[in-house]
């Protein structure tokens, strides 16, 4: 009940001593309870019903308290289009210094270009060198200014509605050059229509934005409310389109802006111009026709997705023209597979899936494409950097179509020695001086579980060509022995039906006697002795308590 959005911590969207608008959902009057339940969601808490405030207070108040009862004429000159010099660049931007005229800021002001607005004229950014510019904003008290070199902001936009139709008098916008500009703010204001925006500046505090529909004037929007105090950098990105309503347009002050309700999501603006609403991301040639937008991929719906490859333990998917997708070889069937495969590619056949083809499958959730890192359902991470998780298990495409949390729970963090799981081989890990041999068992999304190769067999020959055996795709059955959650490490014993074609082993510490013949490694080898190591099980693998595989010394 704190926002509209995922938010992964409370301390970063709320302050102590913070005044916040809540609406009352709930009130607990009895004597143990006392309490009252509110929510603090921007859909459900709206300012303009307190009564007592409007949308815009927050905005007016937070301008005011930064610029003044009377604001100030350096304020004025923002918009206006001059010329700089370049005195110095940088990774993170471009100093610079006024080379033209602009009545009221002087000329050993400050400058300053971000990468974002340097970019159409990067190139030319050497010192000494004089551009066209646009004055985005002034810090009266500090002395600096930042401007943009943007083409669409440093040149008359032909496309604009005010430039087209309004304007024959001057070619020059902003300031005191652009009465025309300045007056169809005004109107718009007093119509209160909404207006596109396009985010230029990212600040702590605020936004720095361009009208396109006034020519690209210059103004302002707060990214902060009553109810949020959190960080902009995450919710919005130089380009991003966005709507608002203008509910200031004064001499000498900052032109604002207040965004819909909403807006605050990095929408990129090519997305959206390509046909996707406002916050949404628009998919091109989506296999499933009835999608449109990427965020219709919500967990637990069911869509249709093309078989592009299969490596490894994965088949990846195209969903659509610009959507990934993977399917995880644990996500085929729900139990072990019926058929003896020696390969992945034939673990996938034998699940009905190919190369090729057009599957139903059901989405599972996002994740990071480069570090499989699942992402919370409120991501705003671009589509080409997103891999969507899915299933063709039987159990999890019956089910409602509600969001499945079950992908994401299976870890290390969480499975308890003694819990019985199906894998599938995804290779040998051969024998280090730290490490012995094991069978390294796909066991989930993102959990690869060890079993000892000792531990894995009781004949000689299997333990000595495990390749020819345990073949990568295989499905096995195993219980997890023991998790070494400093080293991140799950430690597997066999179990039940276990792996075709493999015996397993059965040896227990109780059965060990003289004359037990055992396969044993070679750990080391002195003039008098031979040492060597083995594996044993404290208890019979089918203890419902689980297994405790013991390596134990012998010389």
């Amino acid at each position: 009940m704190l926002s509209d959005r995922y938010v992964s911590a409370p301390e970063d969207l709320l302050q102590l001593d913070q005044t916040v608008v809540a609406h009352v959902l709930s009130v607990d009057e009895s004597a143990d309870g006392r309490k009252i339940r509110v929510s603090l969601k921007h859909s459900v808490a709206e300012v303009s019903a307190t009564q007592c405030l409007s949308p815009a207070d927050f905005l007016l108040d937070y301008f005011g308290e930064l610029e003044g009862a009377a604001g100030s004429a350096e304020l004025g000159e923002i918009g206006r289009r001059t010329t700089v010099k370049v005195k110095q660049k940088q990774p993170y931007g471009v100093l610079v210094t006024l080379a033209g005229e602009l009545g009221a800021i002087s000329a050993d002001a400050s400058g300053f270009i971000t990468t974002d607005q340097a970019k159409d004229h990067l190139d030319e950014c050497k010192e000494g060198t004089v551009l066209p510019a646009c004055v985005l904003d002034v810090d009266p008290e500090k002395n600096i200014v930042d401007y943009s070199l943007r083409s669409a902001l440093t040149t008359d936009s032909a496309a604009s509605a005010v430039s087209a139709k309004k304007s024959k008098t001057t070619k020059r916008r902003g300031g005191k050059d652009a009465p025309d500009i300045r007056q169809a703010l005004a109107d718009a204001l007093r119509k209160q229509h909404d207006t596109p925006v396009v985010v230029e500046v990212v600040k702590e505090d605020y936004l720095v934005l361009s009208l396109p529909a006034f020519d690209n004037a210059i103004a302002f929007a707060a990214t902060k409310s009553y109810n949020d105090r959190s960080k902009p950098f995450m919710r919005f990105k130089v380009g991003q389109r966005l709507s608002g309503t203008l509910v200031r347009v004064e001499a000498n002050k900052r032109t604002l802006v207040m965004l819909q309700a909403g807006s605050d999501v990095a929408t990129a603006p090519k997305q959206v111009a390509d046909g996707g609403s406002a916050g949404k991301r628009a998919v091109k040639e989506p296999v499933d026709r009835s999608i449109s937008f990427f965020e219709d991929y919500q967990p637990g719906r069911v869509t249709q997705a093309k078989v592009m490859s299969i490596k490894g333990t994965q088949a990846n998917l195209d969903l659509a023209a610009n959507v990934k997708g993977r399917l995880h070889i644990t996500e085929l069937v729900d139990g072990p597979l019926k058929t003896l495969v020696k390969s992945p590619v034939e673990a996938f056949a034998a699940a009905g899936v190919r190369t090729g083809d057009t599957i139903e499958v059901k989405v599972l959730g996002w994740h990071d494409a480069k570090v499989y890192k699942f992402l919370a359902i409120t991501h705003r991470t671009s589509p080409l950097k997103t891999v969507i998780e899915t299933t063709i298990r039987p159990s999890k495409l019956a089910a409602s179509n509600e969001a499945d949390g079950s992908a994401k729970s299976l870890s290390w963090k969480n499975v308890e020695p003694g819990r019985v799981l199906h894998g599938f081989v995804k290779g040998i890990q051969e024998a280090s001086d730290y490490e012995d041999a094991t069978v390294q068992v796909s066991l989930g999304l993102s959990l690869v579980g060890h079993l000892p190769l000792l531990a894995a067999t009781s004949s000689y020959a299997v333990a000595t060509h495990p390749a020819r055996h345990f073949f990568p795709g295989s499905s096995i059955e195993v219980q997890v022995s023991s998790v070494d959650k400093k080293h991140r490490v799950v430690h597997l014993a066999p179990h039940g039906q276990y792996i075709a074609g493999v015996d397993r082993p059965t040896l227990s510490v109780d059965q060990l006697v003289p004359g037990t013949r055992v396969i044993a490694s070679v750990a080391n080898i002195t003039p008098a002795v031979m040492f060597t190591h083995f594996y044993a099980a404290s208890s019979l693998a089918d203890d419902s308590a689980g297994p405790q595989v013991l390596r134990i010394q012998g010389k």
